[in-house]
């Protein structure tokens, strides 16, 4: 068989409301889930308020106990020893019957209440106003709840049949001015803590930020709005050689003097450094003999295929050649204006010149 309400509330059924309230807060703060390790605590804990809920309005409880069979008492017994209720619905010195409260809490010496039934609201209001002070009460219109100072707890008990309220503490600050959370009495009061995910957010802000940052300072040099780099001329290129040789004629290798190579392109200078200082001749030495290409020919600035072309000549162009030399197996001519061919392309290499660099 389930337990009754009385039995849940743990007292009897001629309990007085204010008995049964006292029970309720002591059996709450032993069966709230948050305190109880019970896996069935939700539901002691929904049975409680349950019971409670039914219990502490009289017409309610009236009915409960109706459905039990119990015996009608005229009255329930009145809490904390305030005046019995009279049959006209008044209590001894006149006072409207009392009412009931759906909301009751004292923090600190506050008492914050909101009247759930009343049979004369009018005259409840009226009593209260005039039992207790205006500067010791308030009504939030808002909320629908008044303030009352707990100085008139005593009026209150007369007014209210169930009032008990629980008891809180004041909420001060702390030294670094959080507010302290309100605890029921007994317990020592904690400071608000900041929410975890706060200070990560803040983290993960500063972590988008920063990575942003670096990825448009890539995007910016990739599409060429950041710094661009100095841009440098290339070199004069060797095979314009030619050209200034046809503008200042040079005859190599009478030509391979002091004065005359200040002024002297590359080439030439290039040229007159593979001569031997004994084996170059001099003006009554000049020894020229001509060739003819066979096919288009390269001249290079010196013996060998690694040394750049200096120019290209087309097949039958006669050539003043000066002297020879002999690079990896090839015999390469040296032309009068300080190049080198290759002596199969000629038609016919001469053979009366000099060796350079013998």
């Amino acid at each position: 068989m389930a337990p009754s309400y009385y039995e849940i509330l743990q007292v009897g059924p001629d309990a007085s409301q204010a008995e049964i309230a006292a029970s309720y807060r002591k059996l709450a703060r032993k069966l709230h889930p948050d305190l109880n390790p019970a896996p069935d605590a939700h539901a002691q804990m929904q049975r409680l308020n349950e019971a409670y809920n039914t219990l502490r309005h009289p017409q309610q409880r009236q009915h409960y106990d109706e459905a039990l069979g119990l015996p009608l008492p005229t009255a329930h017994p009145p809490a904390n020893g305030s005046p019995e209720s009279r049959a006209d619905g008044s209590s001894p010195n006149g006072s409207p019957r009392r009412a009931w409260l759906s909301y009751q809490k004292q923090v600190g010496d506050v008492v914050v209440l909101a009247i759930g039934e009343a049979e004369n609201l009018a005259e409840l209001l009226a009593e209260l106003q005039q039992r207790i002070p205006e500067n010791a009460r308030s009504y939030d219109i808002v909320h629908n709840r008044w303030q009352i100072s707990a100085r008139y707890a005593d009026v209150l008990r007369t007014l209210f049949g169930n009032y008990a309220p629980v008891v809180l503490r004041a909420e001060p600050n702390t030294a670094d001015g959080r507010p302290v959370r309100a605890q029921p009495a007994g317990q020592p009061a904690r400071p608000l803590q900041r929410p975890v995910w706060t200070s990560f957010t803040v983290v993960l802000v500063g972590a988008l930020a920063l990575y942003g940052l670096l990825l448009g300072q890539v995007i910016l040099s990739d599409t060429g709005w950041g710094p661009r780099p100095t841009a440098t001329l290339p070199a004069p290129n060797a095979v314009d050689a030619p050209q200034q040789s046809a503008i200042q004629p040079l005859v190599f290798p009478e030509d391979c003097t002091v004065v005359r190579l200040d002024g002297a392109p590359l080439y030439f200078q290039e040229a007159c450094k593979t001569l031997a200082a004994e084996a170059r001749p001099t003006a009554t030495q000049r020894v020229r003999v001509s060739a003819t290409t066979r096919v288009s020919s390269n001249i290079r600035s010196g013996p060998d295929t690694r040394f750049p072309v200096l120019a290209t000549t087309a097949p039958g162009t006669q050539l003043q050649l000066v002297g020879y030399t002999v690079n990896q197996g090839y015999v390469w001519f040296l032309t009068s204006y300080g190049g080198w061919i290759r002596s199969d392309l000629l038609t016919e290499p001469p053979g009366q010149l000099p060796e350079i660099g013998s």
